[in-house]
């Protein structure tokens, strides 16, 4: 072009006069520099929110376009910026701000025409997934100054080890008598628990145990109850020391102690013999009659009286007298022997006395 004007300048200058000439080189210089100046300028379409505006400028500056279209870049943001048929077309989205609230937290994001929920979440930096709850959904588009309300739902799996306590079991035998009673040692059993937990926004809010295995089992203990009675005889069956008979015979243990009876007691007795005199209930002493000391064993009381060391059984006896020991040793007995030499050999000794009424 400027080869073609150059040319076409020096057959113009050889036939004119000095003064066209003149003029005819300001005309080619303005053509020229009006030339260069076209050449120099950027032609920009701005398009925003609808609106498409042309600009031309000197700079080649994309943001310096939009600043001259009237766009302010903190409310925009620049999508593209693409040359077509010697202009460069700028596509604006808009931005403005949308609040998502997790939990107790609320922030604020920089959003942009056409953003969906799911956009603005990640722009947050959350990570959805199949167990998050979300609103408005993950496809809805989102405005100016919307609310999304996120809220994070994790589950998490694990276990843990607890012991299994032991129980007591009882069972009766027969090979052991009443009231007697073993006990065998117990030991705790392990079991495994697995769970599962729901975390929502970073807190467990559910625990589920999804199942249990036993990695040991408990030993029980075992408490093993006598149910044998031992064998049963009767009164008449021992030979006794007192000459008394009770009205029916009384039933005796395989130790030959009464089975059926309202007291025990373990008291010191010393051995007596005649005096001459009746009992203080008007009896003639015999074997069987004994003193007590009425305040506490009642005239007319039925017993029945063992040594404590097994080798006296005096047998069936009834209180009918009274003793010089009440002043000094209330609760002793004395009994009543038949002669001098069966009083000496007893003595004085610990009893035994059953209370049968």
């Amino acid at each position: 072009m400027l080869k073609v004007l150059r040319k076409t300048l020096n057959n113009t200058l050889r036939f004119m006069k000095p003064r066209a000439v003149l003029c005819a080189i300001l005309a080619a210089a303005f053509i020229f520099s009006t030339f260069l100046f076209l050449g120099q300028i950027n032609t920009f379409v701005i398009n925003f929110s609808g609106e498409s505006k042309l600009i031309h400028s000197l700079s080649a500056s994309v943001g310096n376009a939009v600043k001259c279209a009237g766009v302010d870049l903190e409310n925009y943001k620049i999508d593209s910026a693409n040359a077509v048929d010697g202009k460069t077309v700028v596509n604006l989205l808009k931005t403005f701000s949308v609040f998502v609230t997790n939990g107790d937290k609320t922030v604020s994001v920089k959003a942009q025409e056409n953003n969906t929920v799911g956009d603005v979440l990640s722009l947050a930096g959350y990570k959805v997934d199949k167990f998050d709850m979300v609103e408005p959904a993950l496809d809805s588009e989102v405005f100016e100054d919307s609310y999304i309300d996120y809220v994070n739902i994790d589950y998490l799996s694990g276990s843990y080890t607890q012991s299994i306590p032991y129980s007591i079991e009882t069972v009766y035998s027969n090979n052991m008598d009443v009231g007697k009673k073993t006990t065998t040692e117990g030991k705790d059993g392990l079991e495994q628990i697995n769970y599962t937990q729901k975390i929502v926004n970073g807190k467990v809010v559910e625990t589920a145990v999804d199942g249990r295995v036993t990695l040991l089992s408990a030993t029980n203990a075992v408490r093993t109850i006598g149910t044998r009675r031992p064998a049963v005889t009767t009164s008449t069956a021992v030979k006794t020391i007192s000459w008394l008979t009770p009205d029916r015979p009384i039933e005796l243990d395989a130790m030959g102690n009464p089975v059926n009876y309202k007291k025990h007691v373990t008291v010191q007795a010393t051995a007596y013999t005649y005096t001459g005199h009746n009992c203080s209930t008007g009896v003639a002493p015999k074997p069987g009659y004994i003193a007590v000391n009425p305040k506490i064993i009642p005239y007319g009381t039925k017993m029945y009286i063992k040594s404590s060391d097994g080798k006296y059984i005096y047998g069936y006896a009834i209180a009918a007298d009274t003793g010089g020991f009440i002043k000094t040793r209330p609760t002793n007995v004395d009994l009543f022997f038949s002669s001098v030499s069966s009083m000496n050999n007893f003595g004085r000794r610990n009893v035994e006395i059953y209370i049968l009424d």
